[in-house]
């Protein structure tokens, strides 16, 4: 959802800020006052005292300064609102801290880490990607930033997913309501386990959506317009490495895109429309009833042009029959014949065309083999379950292997998705295919 801050009158706004507009940066000696702004070299953000809608309570944050819809992007103090309009942001000469106070109270309504070690002319600046941050007025080097600590708002060049060294986790944590930026209960994330895939997570850990692992063009359930590359408005890159696994997005030309997790545990995807003046939707999850997780229990597929949606895999059975012919599918399906096993086995594998790869948490990964490779390496481990590329943007390069049952498993009947081969006892047939 857009964030909209509410502002005093827009000429009294416009005129004081006018006043203020030249600076990005606070220092020791000039820290940021109630009423006092600061804006991005090329005036792309603010970063300011806003009032939450349908409240009193007021906060730090970051919006789009070049937009007319006043959108909130980063709040700083979303756990403790300042509740008067003496409010100050300042930093620390000794130990290049940020602290947000208010008068009379000697505890910061919030603040950053401390560096105590020496750091000479440390100032806070807000960048034109949005991001504030705490260096040293002549390096490049940040000892903190917020794009570390997203709100509920992902812009171009933030980083979505853990950080591994630090055990920073950068995800999109909605607000509690539309009038409080306080953690809400859901939260979009990157889950490193296994071989990582975007989900939506909800209080408990609990996962709703399941985006899927990245597949060299996008993430593999999101279909195709969470990364609209063919609309040429943004590049995306996604890395898994040992220190850290991440997506982010660029946009290309004067393209305006943003990423939202709201209160509701709704993913979205926004670009912004120069010619209408507002925010477009171009994607949202989940969107359709395939879209929340294991939506029909293991071993199984969720297909929307069906009706009904859930229909267990080619060789498996309804484990629960009587559930199952009443709509009710959680308990999923079951395998009819037992598989063969090592290098003599007669296994062969139904293609699944056009589908969100099933739950990876307990797959693994292996770059060095194409898909006929990776097809004998599942035939020869008793434990394989199903095989599919891993990366579709270098013809197919390496493969994922899944060795427990298949979970959360839906196929596009109108483009989107990949094939993905599910091992099944041998058949009468020469060939298995399960079309969507």
């Amino acid at each position: 959802m857009i964030r909209e801050a509410i502002f005093p009158n827009p000429l009294c706004f416009f005129f004081f800020f006018s006043i203020s507009s030249a600076t990005s940066i606070i220092t020791p000696s000039h820290p940021l006052s109630n009423g006092e702004i600061l804006i991005s070299a090329k005036g792309t953000f603010a970063l300011g005292f806003f009032t939450a809608p349908d409240s009193a309570n007021r906060y730090l944050g970051i919006w789009y300064h070049n937009i007319p819809v006043q959108t909130v992007v980063w709040v700083a103090n979303r756990r403790n609102p300042i509740h008067d309009l003496n409010a100050t942001l300042s930093i620390t000469a000794d130990d290049a801290s940020l602290y947000l106070m208010t008068s009379g109270n000697s505890t910061p309504i919030w603040s950053s880490p401390s560096f105590p070690k020496f750091f000479p002319n440390p100032i806070g600046q807000l960048l034109d990607t949005g991001n504030f941050v705490v260096k040293s007025s002549n390096s490049s080097s940040f000892l903190w930033q917020s794009f570390d600590h997203p709100t509920d708002t992902m812009v171009p060049g933030m980083k979505a997913g853990p950080n591994l060294k630090t055990g920073i986790d950068r995800n999109l944590t909605a607000w509690l309501s539309v009038s409080d930026p306080s953690p809400g209960k859901y939260a979009l994330a990157i889950d490193p386990i296994g071989v990582p895939q975007l989900v939506i997570r909800d209080a408990s850990g609990s996962w709703i959506w399941r985006g899927g692992p990245w597949n060299g063009f996008g993430f593999s359930g999101t279909g195709q317009f969470f990364d609209v590359a063919f609309y040429r408005e943004f590049i995306s890159v996604f890395s898994s490495n040992p220190d850290e696994i991440y997506y982010y997005f660029n946009t290309v030309g004067n393209a305006i895109s943003i990423v939202t997790m709201d209160e509701n545990g709704t993913a979205r995807r926004y670009g912004w429309e120069a010619s209408l003046q507002k925010w477009d939707l171009y994607w949202l999850a989940p969107s359709d009833p395939c879209d929340f997780f294991s939506a029909c229990g293991i071993n199984s597929v969720c297909d929307t042009s069906r009706s009904p949606i859930c229909r267990c895999l080619d060789g498996f059975d309804p484990k629960n029959p009587a559930s199952w012919s009443r709509g009710n599918w959680s308990d999923g399906c079951v395998r009819v014949t037992a598989l063969g096993c090592g290098a003599n086995g007669t296994d062969e594998f139904m293609l699944v065309r056009g589908s969100k790869l099933p739950d990876t948490a307990a797959a693994v990964a292996d770059t060095s083999l194409d898909l006929d490779g990776c097809r004998a390496r599942c035939l020869i481990d008793c434990s394989c379950k199903a095989y599919a590329s891993a990366d579709l943007s270098r013809g197919g390069n390496g493969c994922i292997i899944w060795t427990a049952e298949i979970k959360d498993l839906r196929v596009y009947a109108n483009g989107g998705g990949q094939d993905l081969y599910v091992r099944v006892a041998p058949r009468n047939t020469g060939t298995l295919f399960f079309s969507s």
